[in-house]
């Protein structure tokens, strides 16, 4: 990561010429926590914005990840707009934020082709009226009523259009079947251990997708580490099974996941 990190750092010398009162830069893991340089998946750069505060986090290969404005420099308080991007550079969702810092006003979710396939309110922190879910296809998939955060009724449809009827299910991560913990386990002692065994020991970040079926698909390694090693890892995961499809709702989605690798 040490290596990938140095893609950001001509855009954060800019912050830090002004005043280092008014510039701060923090490295944080996939759970946004601060960390060494080392072990970061991700960079933050924060600037004194008027009377506001300008945060910044950046995906490894330096495109912006997270930008909007917070109250105060640690961050608490976020202030009006607020945007993400995907590794590409593509907005991914949009959020809104009172001077309380709670989610108010509009969210929208965007699809890597720019179209807005999710849209609703949020007032005081808590979802509010409709929500409208779309697919891939823009087909609407559900409408949903909330009051105060609580669903009052909902509407599923196929992927046909017909109604459906289930359970809600609004959001949810993929699911390895025996858990996390067991997953940490399965990785250390299957990939990891084959990878030291190999003669590698440098920490890395995975990134991969897991489809509408539980497969990963897109794997891909930062910083680059070598062929021998990254086909190995692509190897091990081709058939990888036991993982649970995200989804969104009632929608299996495809979904992006970053995990770090730790061998120090």
């Amino acid at each position: 990561m040490k290596k990938n990190l140095l893609v950001v750092f001509g855009l954060l010398i800019s912050f830090s010429v002004f005043s280092q009162q008014d510039s701060i830069v923090n490295y944080l893991d996939r759970y946004y926590k601060k960390v060494t340089k080392e072990q970061a998946t991700y960079i933050q750069a924060i600037v004194k914005n008027k009377s506001l505060w300008l945060g910044t986090v950046y995906h490894g290969n330096g495109k912006i990840k997270l930008q909007g404005n917070f109250k105060k420099k640690n961050l608490k308080t976020r202030i009006g707009l607020f945007r993400m991007f995907d590794d590409d550079g593509n907005l991914k969702s949009i959020q809104n934020f009172n001077a309380k810092g709670k989610k108010d006003g509009v969210y929208a979710y965007y699809n890597k082709n720019g179209e807005r396939i999710t849209k609703g309110y949020f007032s005081e922190g808590r979802k509010e009226g409709v929500w409208k879910y779309l697919d891939q296809n823009k087909t609407t998939r559900a409408r949903i009523v909330f009051k105060k955060g609580k669903v009052l009724d909902y509407d599923l449809w196929n992927e046909e259009g017909i109604t459906i009827k289930e359970n809600l299910i609004i959001s949810r991560t993929p699911q390895y079947n025996g858990g996390p913990k067991k997953l940490d386990l399965k990785l250390k002692n299957e990939l990891m251990r084959d990878l030291r065994e190999s003669g590698y020991q440098t920490n890395f970040i995975l990134k991969c997708a897991v489809d509408k079926n539980g497969s990963v698909r897109n794997v891909s390694v930062i910083p680059t580490i070598g062929a021998k090693f990254e086909n190995k890892i692509i190897r091990y995961f081709k058939n990888f099974e036991g993982i649970q499809p995200g989804i969104i709702a009632n929608m299996k989605v495809e979904f992006p996941l970053e995990i770090p690798f730790i061998f120090d």
